[in-house]
């Protein structure tokens, strides 16, 4: 496993004291919870990928109207209204990870996800890419180390404009297998520009993990300084579109509490 270090730059802006606080995660100083069982609070980890830098890149229930009578007009049919959060289950954790914008994304809905009852715990590694993640051995001791009920994925960004991206379909199938069959979202990320074909090879090759097309639910999101990340009102805006995705997809079971509905089949 790599090793944490100082934020400086990008990551400063990332993980910010002030964001650390706000999280209220009692293990975002780095403290490391028992390997024996889920660790008692959320936490956040940031490293450095061994490859070197890149750029950095960077809601449904209707109600059938009522038969109108000789007596009275029929009432008009009930507005759609969103999933209730309070469904969410809690105390289950969900573990993030990723890169820079697994960050990005990260901060901002453990928030949410804390307010639900959910725990959380990041882990992300800047300018890293999805071999790195797929074969480098520390998926395996964060899911011994953390034991999620929910794993979300955020990867691909440094990736955008490699000319062969089909290369990367071997990786993607390698690090889902690491997962040992848990729910998993794979968060594409907000492009800043268009990719070669990634995000396709990523989405054709995740199963059985849901994927989450970032692209398609948020438009314009605000982008800080460098013109890439999310800027702390587009990391809000990102984090509430994931946060409603999960609880209208989740479904649920008594043994697998983050089951996702199936993956759509496409037209």
């Amino acid at each position: 496993m790599q090793k944490s270090r100082r934020r400086s730059g990008l990551e400063l802006n990332l993980l910010s004291v002030s964001a650390v606080l706000a999280c209220g995660l009692a293990a975002c100083g780095g403290q490391t919870p028992a390997a024996s069982a889920p660790p008692p609070a959320e936490s956040v980890t940031a490293t450095t990928a061994s490859a070197a830098p890149a750029p950095a890149p960077t809601v449904r229930a209707d109600s059938e109207p009522i038969a109108p009578s000789a007596s009275a007009r029929a009432p008009a049919p009930s507005t759609p209204q969103p999933v209730a959060a309070e469904s969410l289950p809690k105390g289950t954790l969900v573990l993030q990870m990723g890169d820079s914008f697994a960050a990005a994304l990260g901060i901002e809905l453990g928030k949410r996800l804390k307010a639900e009852g959910v725990r959380n715990a990041l882990e992300y590694k800047t300018a890293s890419y999805i071999p790195n993640w797929s074969y480098d051995g520390d998926i395996p001791q964060y899911l011994s180390k953390y034991h999620p009920d929910l794993v979300l994925i955020t990867l691909g960004a440094n990736e955008t404009e490699i000319p062969k991206p089909e290369m990367r379909a071997g990786p993607i199938r390698h690090l889902v297998s690491e997962l040992g069959g848990r729910p998993c979202v794979w968060v594409a990320p907000p492009l800043w520009k268009p990719d070669t074909g990634l995000l396709k090879v990523i989405r054709e090759n995740i199963a059985p993990c849901r994927y989450l097309d970032s692209n398609a639910l948020v438009h314009d999101l605000p982008r800080g300084h460098d013109k890439i990340h999310p800027s702390l009102e587009g990391r809000e805006i990102w984090a509430k579109i994931v946060f409603d995705w999960l609880v209208a997809e989740r479904v649920g079971t008594d043994k697998q509490p983050w089951a996702l509905k199936p993956e759509p089949v496409a037209n």
